[in-house]
């Protein structure tokens, strides 16, 4: 679903299952950010071809966190023209987290390799600039991505609507958490696009929402 010139959504709305959202920019180098459970990607496949495009077409796949509900679906594009990446800690984290995976859920989770990794500094993409900001707290080698230009930020599971990605998992950090949210806050960001749950469009909002947020802490 198209939300601005070249930034499509592909919410996950199902409550019968947990999922990620999926979000793909289009141009010069076609990215796609967080692409989901392996299981699921032909959801994700299917929406993507209902805005004419498909995973052949993507140039670069963005994981923001290493959890498998972002990141599994990476394998899909192994044997694809795109590239793959995330940050060297979040690949560091999935070694360790296969086993506590498999004790939680009974699966196993697919070793990964990355074409390269993510740091905090800039991403040029075609014309387009980004930020590579390093947010831990919940998860290690979490990233969030701010398209300059455009003033979107691209959240993960750091921040949601009204919320925050939880704490109490492997890796996760209440501190480092908020210590993320204070970096993202002093961004001027227009749309907050987060890795569950709804947008939240416009400054005064986002602001709102960093601030609600936020206040959870205290």
């Amino acid at each position: 679903m198209r939300l601005r010139d070249r930034l499509y959504i592909y919410p996950w709305e199902s409550m019968v299952e947990n999922n990620c959202n999926s979000y793909l920019i289009s141009g010069g180098v076609p990215t796609l950010i967080d692409p989901g459970h392996l299981h699921l990607m032909p959801q994700l496949e299917a929406g993507m071809a209902r805005d004419g495009f498909s995973f052949d077409d993507i140039r670069l796949v963005i994981a923001t966190h290493p959890h498998p509900d972002h990141c599994e679906g990476i394998l899909d594009f192994v044997e694809r023209p795109a590239r793959v990446t995330m940050h060297e800690a979040a690949e560091g984290f999935l070694g360790t987290f296969t086993d506590q995976w498999e004790g939680m859920t009974g699966k196993s989770l697919p070793a990964f390799s990355m074409d390269f990794y993510l740091r905090r500094g800039r991403l040029r993409l075609g014309e387009d600039n980004f930020q590579v900001i390093e947010t831990p707290g919940h998860a290690p080698g979490s990233i969030c991505l701010y398209w300059e230009d455009e003033k979107v930020l691209f959240s993960g599971d750091v921040v949601f609507n009204r919320s925050v990605g939880r704490v109490d998992l492997p890796g996760g950090s209440p501190s480092d958490l908020i210590q993320s949210l204070n970096l993202l806050m002093a961004l001027d960001v227009d749309l907050l696009l987060p890795g569950h749950g709804p947008p939240v469009e416009g400054k005064g909002a986002v602001k709102e929402n960093f601030y609600l947020v936020r206040s959870l802490f205290q």
